[in-house]
């Protein structure tokens, strides 16, 4: 097989979509298959072409968003390929664009979260769900759901849909366990800076857990994607807390598995997640997780368990939670821990591949 993953951001981007592409691809590569990689984003001045890993990636620019453009290139690298992946949460310009270019070649889409979990665009959202979502959705072989509620959600527009849940590199996170003595009192938060990922949030509930006499040291650290650093340091500023939060703008792998080495709790405020990638490799790190209590994430943490769920409004519910958090003894803290890798294992991506390359093969031989 030949297949071309097609998607709206990649490496050295970071994010949950990124690390799917990169490493399903990988994986899936070898004997007499071939998966490449087509980037198309605005943000690409010219059309270019590198290896990485052993995959060719494509940079290939858009006139127009992230949500409608034209990627003139798409077109003429995609017959060169069988099967086309294509990573389009929100259903437009990714999309559009294949169907443009490429509606000769059979393709599978992965949802990672739709547009459904945010309310950006809602009068857009409307309509396309309306007027467009049935009717794009017929392009697809198969509509590979990332989660419980995309195979819920999706399959109210088309009867394609298969729960096909994510990876991560779960050998790379191992090599970021406790080095010496479980600290439940030290944190880390690593991932896009994006507004909906509420890391505002956190930082006020660090601050809160201060004033009741808990002090956490927390590291906030990856790439500034919505440009929020300086927010972030006015908000430190401002609580006074210099010297209990660090922001690290991007970190690379080896400083950031060594930073784990030495946090026992992985924190997000995150208000909605496509699938949570991140959440599950700090889990393979063996972190206990402080998150919402929402979908899919409460899939993954178990309350007392593996971790822990907070409603970050400053409320004696959470202070309770963060109490009992910070008196963890270290026996307590390693039975967590290795609950939390349990559990990870169980998305690592050399088990997870192999469903991805069975869809594959269905999709070229047009089987349902």
């Amino acid at each position: 097989m030949k297949i071309l993953s097609i998607t709206p951001t990649y490496f050295p981007e970071v994010g949950g979509i990124e690390s799917v592409v990169r490493e399903l691809a990988i994986r899936s590569s070898g004997n007499d298959d071939v998966v490449d990689v087509a980037h198309v984003s605005a943000k690409h001045e010219r059309f270019s072409v590198e290896e990485l890993d052993g995959l060719k990636v494509y940079r290939m620019p858009v006139t127009g968003n992230r949500l409608a453009g034209y990627a003139p290139d798409l077109g003429r690298i995609a017959q060169r390929y069988d099967l086309l992946h294509v990573h389009d949460p929100q259903l437009m310009m990714l999309t559009a664009n294949v169907l443009l270019q490429c509606r000769q070649l059979p393709a599978v889409l992965s949802t990672h979260g739709g547009f459904h979990h945010t309310r950006k665009h809602r009068a857009l959202k409307w309509v396309h769900e309306r007027f467009f979502m049935r009717r794009i959705l017929r392009h697809y072989h198969r509509i590979l759901a990332s989660s419980d509620s995309d195979a819920e959600y999706f399959g109210r527009y088309s009867e394609r849909v298969d729960k096909c849940e994510n990876g991560i590199a779960y050998a790379k996170f191992q090599q970021g366990r406790v080095e010496g003595a479980f600290n439940p009192r030290k944190w880390i938060y690593w991932g896009r800076w994006s507004r909906n990922k509420r890391i505002d949030a956190v930082i006020d509930t660090v601050a809160k857990a201060r004033d009741d006499g808990i002090a956490i040291d927390l590291l906030i650290a990856g790439p500034d994607f919505d440009q929020l650093g300086e927010s972030f340091r006015t908000q430190i500023g401002a609580l006074q807390l210099e010297d209990s939060v660090k922001l690290h703008p991007y970190i690379e792998d080896a400083a950031l598995l060594q930073e784990l080495r030495e946090r026992t709790v992985f924190v997000t405020g995150s208000e909605y997640e496509g699938f949570g990638v991140g959440i599950l490799e700090a889990m393979a790190a063996g972190k206990i997780v402080l998150c919402r209590d929402m979908s899919p994430i409460n899939g993954f943490v178990e309350s007392g368990s593996n971790g822990f769920f907070l409603d970050f409004d400053l409320g004696a519910k959470d202070m309770a939670t963060l109490r009992g958090l910070a008196g963890l003894d270290a026996t307590r803290c390693a039975t967590m821990s290795l609950a939390s890798q349990r559990r990870a294992k169980q998305y690592d991506w050399e088990t997870v591949a192999q469903t991805f390359e069975a869809h594959y093969a269905r999709a070229l031989r047009r089987v349902d």
